[in-house]
């Protein structure tokens, strides 16, 4: 059995770096309460326990940032290191 996920990495939702028309966008799309639609203004940032940004994965919609850092932090917790890394931060082949 590898190292677990959890004592390498950390997940967390932080905000995108800023976007004017992303941010109207989710806005007026909330305002028609079509929230789960709009652009998420979130991304899901991976990080090593030290601190240090290992991939920042943007998803396109508030339900796809959800649907994200749900899947993420339960794997988070399930997987070793080495499974999690290559699901999550290695470049797609």
């Amino acid at each position: 059995m590898g190292t677990p996920a959890s004592e390498v990495y950390r997940v967390a939702g932080e905000d995108r770096r800023r976007n004017g028309l992303r941010w109207a966008a989710t806005v007026v799309m909330g305002l028609l309460d079509s929230g789960s639609d709009a652009p998420s203004t979130n991304e899901v940032v991976i990080r090593r326990v030290d601190g240090s940004v290992v991939a920042r994965l943007k998803p396109g919609s508030v339900d796809d940032f959800e649907t994200q850092l749900n899947e993420i932090t339960a794997d988070l917790a399930s997987l070793d290191a080495v499974p999690f890394a290559e699901k999550w931060i290695a470049a797609p082949a």
